[in-house]
């Protein structure tokens, strides 16, 4: 495995501004994730009969899932360098050594509640390797599977789900449709499809073949994270 496996994954914790305020590492880099996207469609029935046709209404919302594993024994982030020597080296009573997982927990249950003067959640990016999901957690639970002989929590187990939001960065200003002579490019990451992303531009994800065709994709389905594709310009009618 290269150096680049081995780099730990985390959660940013952003305050009302969108900076980084707080940043969770993982323990254990995730065994997976899974990221969903879901068109939004209207039913629509026809008067005359009694077929029904689903008309899209647009937005493509996509959730990541996933499943971390926090271990006191494993987690240095709960550590000073003294402390984590001193658990390294000892066997006997290591359990008393161990500061209570729900440290980290409690501070990744903070994006949970509303935040401040916002009235909303804060915004979190889990980042990991070419992943970097921005979002708002909708979904939070944690099991806590060891403990010590006092009953302190030292491993535990957190299913989170985290639903996308546009990079406030990303101003519709840069969109082609407001600079028609301006050609963009985007990095594909886990999940993407060319109608997420013409839905993205154009706010319309019959595009895709506009984008297609401007990086010589002939299979739609024939995209891979890290590919670089290119955005065209492409003016209003």
């Amino acid at each position: 495995m290269g150096a680049n496996s081995l780099k730990k994954g985390k959660i940013i914790i952003c305050d009302e501004k969108g900076k980084e305020s707080d940043s969770i590492s993982f323990t254990f880099n995730p065994s997976s994730y899974r990221i969903s996207s879901t068109p939004h469609y209207k039913d629509i029935r026809h008067l005359a009969s009694d077929e029904q046709k689903k008309e899209f209404i647009g937005g493509v919302e996509r959730t990541l899932s996933a499943t971390l594993i926090f271990d006191s024994f494993s987690d240095r982030d709960l550590f000073s360098e003294s402390e984590a020597k001193g658990v390294s080296n000892i066997t006997e009573g290591i359990e008393n050594k161990l500061r209570p997982i729900t440290d980290k927990i409690n501070r990744l249950e903070k994006a949970v509640h509303l935040a401040g003067d916002i009235h909303s959640t804060p915004m979190v990016i889990f980042t990991w390797g070419n992943l970097k999901f921005r979002g708002i957690i909708i979904g939070f639970s944690i099991e806590y599977t060891m403990f010590s002989m006092e009953g302190k929590p030292i491993r535990a187990k957190a299913d989170l789900q985290i639903a996308e939001t546009r990079d406030p960065s990303v101003s519709s200003k840069t969109s082609p449709f407001e600079s028609p002579d301006r050609t963009k490019s985007r990095v594909v990451v886990e999940g993407m499809s060319l109608w997420s992303i013409a839905w993205d531009e154009y706010d319309d994800c019959e595009k895709w073949r506009v984008i297609a065709k401007a990086n010589n994709i002939m299979n739609p389905m024939d995209i891979y994270p890290g590919q670089v594709i290119r955005i065209p310009a492409i003016s209003r009618e």
